[in-house]
């Protein structure tokens, strides 16, 4: 299965943590047609759909995603993330189907900020505290079934 990451995902060494896999098969990609903001009180976003929006959310698309990482990745999403299939785009391929964790759309304004956010913004302001959390929290992640998190995406 193909996997649309944005968020703390896009950071390559907290992807590996998370799914135990440095070797996927990894594209830049753009969702059009969604919304990213900073989740309220918390240094990493969410997405969700809103037509007509004007900037694409940009991220990547791993292809190929294993069970094994997916039940990773579930378990490190918080509770309000549904997985849903949607289509990037992949310059030079196209428009892929693949899944990403979006906020439901009726629970957007309750758990999503107005505030914007951006790789550049959470890697100058927020990576080196929320690395700390992740790595401190590897245990964690062999608790695959439990749908606990460190909060994130």
């Amino acid at each position: 299965m193909n996997l649309f990451v944005y968020g703390t995902l896009l950071v390559p060494e907290i992807w590996e943590a998370v799914t135990g896999l440095p070797d996927l098969t990894c594209h830049p990609a753009t969702l059009e047609g969604h919304v990213i903001r900073r989740v309220r009180g918390a240094a990493y976003p969410g997405i969700h759909a809103a037509p007509g929006a004007v900037d694409p959310v940009p991220g990547n698309v791993h292809l190929d995603v294993s069970g094994e990482a997916l039940r990773r990745l579930d378990a490190y999403e918080d509770r309000f993330y549904v997985r849903e299939e949607v289509f990037p785009v992949v310059p030079g391929i196209g428009t892929v189907a693949a899944q990403t964790y979006l906020v439901p759309p009726d629970h957007a304004a309750a758990i999503l900020s107005e505030e914007p956010w951006s790789l550049e913004w959470f890697e100058a302001n927020e990576l080196d505290r929320f690395r700390r959390r992740v790595f401190e929290s590897r245990t964690y992640f062999s608790a695959a079934n439990s749908r606990q998190s460190p909060s994130n995406t």
